[in-house]
């Protein structure tokens, strides 16, 4: 019994130091994530940007106004 008991308590203890593994994985993905994010609403702004510093340039802002509405 004291030898079952003994793997069963070796099993945990790898598992458990998997999971803090693991956990660290997921904390680095996350980050990496978040930086692509906001990578990309940055792009996402500046084409924006881009698209209306044109229209502002092409038609001025008069212009502008009457194709918005």
């Amino acid at each position: 019994m004291d030898k079952r008991m003994g793997k069963v308590e070796k099993t945990v203890e790898v598992h458990e130091h998997q999971i803090g593994e693991l956990e660290i994985k997921t904390n680095g993905i996350e980050s990496r994530l978040l930086s692509i994010e906001k990578t990309l609403m940055q792009i996402k702004y500046s084409l924006f940007g881009a698209l209306i510093f044109f229209v502002l340039t092409e038609f001025g802002l008069l212009g502008a106004i009457n194709l918005i509405s």
